[in-house]
Order: C-alpha cells, then structure tokens, then sequence
C-alpha cells in the first residue's frame, strides 16, 4: 500500500473514534502537536524508522515523549502505530488528521506569499473576501518570497490568486510581446 493510502486510513479511524468518543477537540490538538515533534525532531524520526531498534524500546520512548502531553485515545493510537510497524508514517497519519478535522469544521488553509510581511488589518481583510467567497473559516499562514516583489499570492487548495507585481510585469511582457503597433497609421 502507498503512504498515503495509509496516512488516510489510519487518520480516519482515529478521526471517526475521536469523533464517537467527543475527543475531537482534544485529539485535534495532540495530532498538531505530533506532527510539529516529528516535522522538528529528526532524531526520532530516525529511531523510528530504524528497523533494529526493538519495538518495545519504541513505545517506551513515545511514551515517554507523550504520556503527559496528549490524550489517552492518542497517545494508545501512536503505540498501536508502533505495534502495527506504521509508526514512521505517524507525521503523514497526524497530518491527514488535521486535514479531515478541518474538512469537518469547514476550515480552508490559506498561504499569503507576500514578499514582506503584512499589516494584520490588511490580514483580516483578505480573510474576510476569501471567507465569503469560499464561505467557510480561512486560516491564513504567511510566508515571505523576495520574488514577489510587491502584492501577494493566496493559494486556497488547488487554486492560486495572484495579485503580485511580478505577475503583472509579466502580463505586461506578454503584451508588448504582441506587436500592437500597425504599419501605415
């Protein structure tokens, strides 16, 4: 089976357990902090994937990682991930998770590329045009690129708003591309 196919289905049962059990909330917050531990510490990434290290000596590290930082009901997923040999999908499975809990909440994520950062009005109004747009809740994640020069970029899922000034250079490019002048005026 592919990774993802995996993530997603690991993600949906602890999704739909959570879910039953109305840990949602909770589960939510341990699966952010689960995927920030293992985008930050690759060190654990690494023992996790070693083949060599037994699995027992595994769970006792996430348990000692995570016993008193997260849920019962996570914390029994992450070691049944363990026991199950799973675990070094454990970032994709927590991000899949926080991707079904903000499909269930209507929540989009939102990337403002800008090449400076933003006033937090000009923030709050860029969230509202894309709220009412999309109409759902919009979570903005700024990241700063030199290469926009001025404006910004969104991208919403699939799709890309692109309000920069280097695009309109370049739609100004392809313009004077198209040699407007006509003889004999």
């Amino acid at each position: 089976m592919t990774s993802s196919i995996i993530s997603s289905r690991y993600a949906r049962s602890l999704f739909d357990l959570s879910l039953e059990m109305n840990t949602l909330e909770k589960v939510n917050n341990d699966m952010v902090l689960v995927s920030k531990v293992c985008k930050e510490n690759k060190v654990l990434s690494a023992i996790m994937r070693n083949p060599n290290i037994h699995i027992g000596s595994k769970k006792g590290i996430v348990r000692d990682l995570f016993e008193s930082r997260i849920e019962k009901l996570s914390l029994d997923f992450v070691t049944l991930l363990v026991s199950k040999r799973r675990v070094v999908h454990l970032k994709e499975i927590a991000e899949a998770f926080l991707g079904f809990y903000n499909e269930y909440r209507g929540i989009k994520i939102a990337t403002l590329i800008v090449a400076s950062p933003m006033e937090n009005e000009m923030k709050e109004k860029i969230i509202k045009i894309f709220e009412k747009q999309f109409n759902c809740t919009i979570v903005l994640i700024e990241k700063i690129d030199r290469s926009v020069l001025g404006g910004f970029k969104i991208l919403i899922e699939d799709k890309v708003y692109d309000a920069s000034i280097a695009n309109q250079l370049i739609q100004l490019k392809k313009s004077f591309a198209k040699n407007l002048y006509e003889k004999g005026f």
